[in-house]
């Protein structure tokens, strides 16, 4: 016969299995919710401090590249939102390449992800018909959806040659395969990229 001690032990145990379940599944669900990720790169022997016009170059077309990343809508909005947040920051877009400090282009990476929705979790006290007795820890989960996450990737040039100068990239602002799409959240994910450019800039 099992002890009241021994009974007490299983049943903290149960209680930190499901609660441990409970914060997995939380952080899960909160996965989704997650800003902007956002990284840079930049040549340091580059003086960025001396670029103040712009020329945008669309990125060459790839033969067999992913419709989902490459395609004439899409290509609109990038160059929309970016020429809109240079232009916030004070520089202005040149008609001509040799007129420029700077080239500015882009390209999108697909990779292959699992969305989970739904989640649903609920925690049982006084079950297995005992007083104060913590039930187990059940999770129902409506929908699992294999989607595409997609990272922009910004790319100002040298003109003179097509050095890479600076590069910024970031996820969870573009959406590729959805119809709910926002520009305004594209826009603000072009703003988080270029917050930190030029490099040493302080807004």
């Amino acid at each position: 016969m099992q002890s009241s001690g021994s009974k007490r032990t299983n049943r903290a145990r149960a209680f930190r299995a499901g609660l441990l379940l409970v914060l997995g599944l939380a952080g899960l669900v909160a996965g989704g919710c997650r800003t902007f990720d956002v990284r840079s790169d930049w040549d340091e022997t580059i003086r960025f401090d001396a670029m103040k016009r712009f020329y945008f170059e669309d990125p060459p077309v790839e033969p067999g590249a992913n419709p989902f990343a490459d395609n004439s809508i899409l290509r609109k909005r990038v160059r929309s939102a970016i020429e809109a947040v240079l232009a916030e920051r004070g520089f202005a877009a040149a008609s001509d390449r040799a007129e420029a400090d700077f080239v500015v282009t882009y390209q999108v990476m697909l990779e292959e992800e699992l969305r989970v929705d739904g989640v649903t979790v609920g925690t049982g006290i006084g079950t297995w018909q005992r007083p104060y007795g913590f039930g187990a820890v059940g999770s129902t989960t409506s929908r699992i959806d294999a989607y595409q996450e997609a990272t922009l990737i910004v790319d100002v040039l040298v003109p003179e040659n097509g050095d890479l100068a600076w590069r910024g990239w970031g996820s969870r602002m573009l959406s590729t395969r959805d119809r709910n799409r926002s520009d305004q959240r594209l826009q603000e994910g072009v703003r988080a990229i270029f917050e930190r450019f030029p490099p040493g800039r302080e807004d």
